[in-house]
């Protein structure tokens, strides 16, 4: 029967049996058929959803702000609760200036005085006596000050010219650098503007063109990787310091760089900038020492996306997005936003869906957890033995609550519909969510590596690919000084002024261990400043500067 057509003729010669055989098992595949475009319908309206939402939208929903869930949670039908609130009064907020400037702000007194009379008549008739001045402070701005060093270096001349005769003269420069036409503030600067302002080299020529001053982009670029080059040394070692953190963290965003061709000649669109974050807490201190270091890599090969960590014995933990590659690492610590990921999706869509918001709000609490443990931690209240041991216990009985409410919405949904392919990735590494329950510096999330590639994302709009890999490994070296400054509370001028000053000159571990961020002295950058604020013109000089340093 299965293989009969069905033609008016062999309805005619079925029995009675046969046709209501026929009509369950044509009732059957039009239900799973139903069910399947629903399930398509579904997927079709969250990627639509999620295409046309605005992109400022998207990010907020990526990170950590399950709280605002919490007023949605309460609107749910049956989900109602009578309570009874307390009285109580609010206080009034003092007024807060919207703009704020140091105490030790320049100050200046502009008068507006002069001539004015000390009795004056208003259109009243009422005769006013002139009395104490009215002061009004306003912010201004200075255009910026750009002054010319002269860095003088000792020169010496050999006592026997017949000796050396073409080339009787020695000057002793402690780097490549020292020959440049480009000192570390400036560097910095154009650094800091470019990887953290996100303002591409050509509009940093425009703007040192407006303010008089002709620093074309080419020699910028030429400047930067000069640097870069002189800190080399310093890059391995940042390197090697990372992987002795006792927590690291990982992600990857995509990078072009025209020199890189694909298979078929065209830019490689395989390119990666690796993000990685090293996290060590120093109980002295109760901070945590962050490094964080970028890469260019080509591919997300598990040999690729491991290279480092075997090459420098990294065993300890790692937290990741989930990507696939890592799944085999016995140590790894899966990211809960993630997790979540696709729910929050299925929200945007519809709010009101119960099942989504329940499981949501519950993962929420973990973010709650370690937050209150951790200020705890930071007061030195608590020891890192009593943090771990409270923060696991609790978060246990949470982590286990969430996975008994996707037992139960996975029984109700087709696991290829929208709510079945969210829910999968709790399954899926299931085994790993639990692992940052055993790391001090671990959370729940991974979002200090998101908010990194979020950061290298802004500024790749600007530009959208590197010339070289040079260039791009150049990039993240820098991306990574700042980065690293960021989330030590440094100026991130400041500290690349420092690396920029003292890196090049460095020859052991010591002095570049001196270089990272909890050890560097960075008051070493006044006397520098001071004098460039009291620089004043060479009365002498009247035609133009050539910046190109020692080679002409």
């Amino acid at each position: 029967m299965d293989d009969m057509k069905i033609t008016k003729e062999n309805l005619a010669r079925m029995s009675r049996e046969d046709l209501a055989a026929l009509a369950l098992n044509l009732s059957s595949i039009v239900q799973k058929k139903d069910e399947e475009i629903a399930n398509l319908r579904e997927l079709y309206k969250l990627r639509t959803a999620e295409r046309y939402l605005p992109s400022s939208e998207q990010i907020g929903w990526l990170f950590q702000e399950l709280e605002i869930l919490d007023a949605v949670l309460s609107e749910i039908p049956g989900k109602e609760e009578a309570t009874e609130v307390a009285a109580h009064s609010r206080k009034k907020r003092p007024r807060v200036n919207a703009c704020t400037a140091p105490a030790g702000t320049p100050v200046c007194d502009v008068f507006h005085t002069e001539g004015c009379d000390d009795v004056i008549t208003g259109n009243d008739g009422i005769s006013y006596k002139r009395v104490e001045d009215k002061v009004i402070s306003k912010i201004a701005v200075v255009p910026r000050k750009i002054v010319v060093e002269r860095h003088h270096y000792p020169q010496y001349r050999t006592l026997d010219v017949e000796a050396d005769r073409d080339n009787n003269k020695r000057i002793l420069f402690p780097s490549k650098t020292s020959t440049l036409g480009a000192s570390p503030s400036l560097v910095a600067g154009v650094v800091v503007s470019k990887f953290d302002d996100h303002l591409p080299l050509y509009r940093q020529e425009e703007i040192f063109r407006r303010d008089g001053y002709f620093l074309p982009r080419q020699k910028l670029a030429s400047w930067v990787i000069t640097y870069y080059e002189e800190l080399l040394p310093f890059v391995e070692y940042l390197k090697k310091r990372v992987y002795r953190s006792a927590f690291i963290s990982k992600d990857e965003t995509r990078v072009s760089v025209l020199n890189v061709k694909g298979p078929s000649g065209k830019v490689s669109k395989n390119g990666f900038m690796y993000i990685t974050i090293g996290d060590t807490y120093d109980v002295q201190t109760r901070k945590t020492q962050s490094l964080v270091l970028l890469d260019y890599i080509q591919g997300r090969s598990r040999e690729v996306l491991f290279e480092d960590m075997t090459k420098h014995g990294y065993t300890s933990h790692l937290m990741t997005d989930g990507l696939k590659g890592y799944l085999t690492y016995d140590k790894h610590c899966v990211c809960w936003v993630h997790a979540v990921r696709q729910l929050k999706k299925i929200l945007k869509l519809n709010k009101h869906d119960m099942h989504a918001l329940e499981i949501v709000k519950e993962v929420a609490k973990l973010y709650d957890i370690d937050e209150q443990y951790r200020k705890m931690l930071r007061c030195g209240e608590i020891s890192t033995e009593q943090f771990l041991a409270a923060r696991k216990q609790e978060s246990e009985e949470v982590i286990d609550n969430v996975y008994a409410m996707a037992e139960d919405t996975r029984r109700q949904y087709s696991p290829k519909g929208a709510m079945g392919k969210a829910l999968d990735y709790l399954y899926t590494y299931k085994p790993y969510m639990r692992t940052y329950l055993d790391v001090v510096e671990a959370t729940p999330s991974n979002n200090s590596c998101e908010l990194v590639a979020k950061a290298f994302a802004t500024g790749r709009k600007n530009w959208l690919f590197s010339q070289s890999v040079d260039g791009a490994d150049a990039s993240a070296f820098f991306y990574s000084m700042i980065e690293t400054a960021k989330r030590s509370s440094l100026n991130p001028m400041d500290y690349v002024e420092a690396l920029c000053t003292f890196g090049p000159g460095c020859s052991t571990d010591e002095q570049r261990e001196a270089l990272l961020p909890w050890n560097i002295d960075l008051s070493i950058l006044d006397e520098l400043r001071n004098r460039r604020l009291n620089a004043k013109p060479d009365p002498q000089r009247t035609t133009v500067y050539n910046f190109v340093g020692a080679t002409r």
